[in-house]
C-alpha cells in the first residue's frame, strides 16, 4: 500500500508543479481567469492570487514529490482540490465559458482538450479530490 501512496503523491506533485509553472509568467491572464468564474472576490484579492497562486503550487508540488510535510503538503492539496472542484463544478453549472486556468492537455492528444473545458476540469479535480483523499485516510488513518 505505501508504494500506491507513493507513487500517488509524486504524480499529484508534478500535476502541481505543472499547474503551477504554466502559470507563473502571466499573472494577467490567471486574474482573468480568476474574473472569468464570476465569484465575489475583493479585487486587491483576486490580484494576489494571481501573482501567488502559482508559487503555492509549485511549492505544494514539491514538497509533494519530495515527501516534505507529507501530511501538511497532502491537506494542503486536498484543500486546494477542494476549491478547484467546487469553482469548477458552479462554472459548469452555471454554464460559464471558462478555461480551467491549468494545463492543457490537447498537446498530447486533441481528445483531451475536454480536460480545459468546464465539465472536465470540474471531473478531473473530483477524481484527484477522491483519490487524494481516499489514499490519504489510508495512509494517516488514526492507529
Amino acid at each position: 500500500m505505501i508504494w500506491v501512496w507513493r507513487i500517488w503523491r509524486v504524480f499529484l506533485g508534478l500535476i502541481f508543479l505543472s499547474a503551477g509553472w504554466s502559470k507563473i509568467d502571466s499573472p494577467l491572464a490567471l486574474l482573468a481567469d480568476i474574473y472569468a468564474y464570476q465569484i465575489p472576490v475583493p479585487d486587491r484579492l483576486a490580484e494576489i492570487l494571481s501573482i501567488s497562486l502559482p508559487w503555492i503550487e509549485i511549492g505544494l508540488g514539491a514538497a509533494l514529490v519530495f515527501g516534505i510535510f507529507p501530511r501538511l503538503t497532502t491537506s494542503g492539496a486536498i484543500g486546494l482540490l477542494g476549491i478547484y472542484t467546487l469553482l469548477t463544478a458552479q462554472a459548469w453549472w452555471r454554464g460559464l465559458p471558462i478555461e480551467c486556468g491549468c494545463m492543457d492537455f490537447s498537446g498530447l492528444h486533441p481528445a483531451l482538450a475536454i480536460l480545459s473545458t468546464p465539465v472536465g476540469a470540474a471531473l478531473r479535480n473530483l477524481i484527484l479530490l477522491l483519490v487524494t483523499s481516499a489514499l490519504a485516510f489510508l495512509k494517516f488513518k488514526p492507529r
